[in-house]
């Protein structure tokens, strides 16, 4: 008796992708969030949205948009996106289907150059990272937050936005134009 096993994906070979260059500025920036229909998603890029502005000065916020679809957003949504922001964050990836999902529409916006930072809990990471590999990115970071964030509370849902700060200023290369910024301030206060 032979048993056959079906992968219902294709097996060619995935082009490689780039993700988006990073802002070189933090001051004005434009975010987008985008939230799918996963219960605490829009709450969750609130709170982080709240957190960014005083690391992000100026920083105009659009959204949170939620996603037409389920989970996915609709082309009109995701170029209105393209075109008007400078970072996007999007999520929720809190099982496994929102998580594949959440890093596909994640790296949909990388490959069309706009920086994003996804957020997915810990249990789905594998998933998160299968389809970063599928759409091209093998190595994609992402935030990664302690599950669960569906069932939260509102202090709750404040504690892991404050756990994704660090991660999101990483990914999109905001902690590196900060840490330029700086080193500029102290060499100008040298000179002086």
């Amino acid at each position: 008796m032979t048993i056959e096993a079906l992968v219902p994906v294709p097996t060619d070979a995935v082009a490689r992708a780039k993700v988006a260059a990073r802002p070189t500025r933090r001051h004005d920036l434009v975010v987008g969030l985008l939230a799918n229909t996963k219960r605490n998603a829009p709450e969750l890029l609130r709170a982080v949205a709240d957190l960014l502005r005083e690391d992000l000065p100026g920083a105009t916020v659009i959204g949170p948009v939620i996603t037409a679809g389920v989970m996915l957003p609709s082309d009109e949504q995701l170029a209105d996106l393209i075109e008007r922001c400078d970072v996007v964050l999007t999520g929720l990836g809190d099982c496994g289907s929102c998580s594949a999902t959440t890093l596909h529409v994640a790296t949909g916006l990388e490959i069309s150059g706009v920086p994003t930072a996804a957020i997915c809990t810990e249990p789905f990471l594998a998933s998160g990272s299968a389809m970063a590999v599928r759409r091209g990115i093998p190595g994609y970071e992402f935030v990664r937050v302690q599950h669960p964030v569906s069932s939260l509370e509102p202090d709750e849902i404040a504690e892991r936005a404050r756990e994704a700060l660090p991660q999101i200023l990483s990914i999109l290369g905001v902690d590196v134009v900060k840490a330029a910024e700086s080193r500029e301030a102290l060499v100008a206060g040298l000179d002086e």
